[in-house]
């Protein structure tokens, strides 16, 4: 998976340590190998969600998909952090 975003950084990623608050004002630029480990678990979930595809479609299905979603968006925030 290419990264979507390869260039400069722009005005919101921090150039320098910036301190940690809930809202995250900046982004901080990560290395080559957290990048590697986001789009491998960006990988990983689409393959998943592929999986999970195969289920009929119900209120269970949505819970897990959002569950899904919901697990990646929190590993990432950890990762990013």
């Amino acid at each position: 998976m290419a990264h979507v975003y390869e260039g400069q950084p722009d005005g919101r990623q921090a150039d320098t340590a910036i301190p940690v608050t809930r809202f995250r004002p900046k982004y901080r630029a990560l290395t080559d190998e957290e990048k590697a480990l986001h789009d491998e678990i960006k990988d990983k979930a689409t393959d998943l969600e592929a999986v999970f595809n195969k289920v009929k479609t119900g209120r269970y299905s949505s819970l897990a998909m959002t569950s899904l979603e919901q697990s990646v968006m929190w590993i990432v925030k950890e990762l990013t952090s």
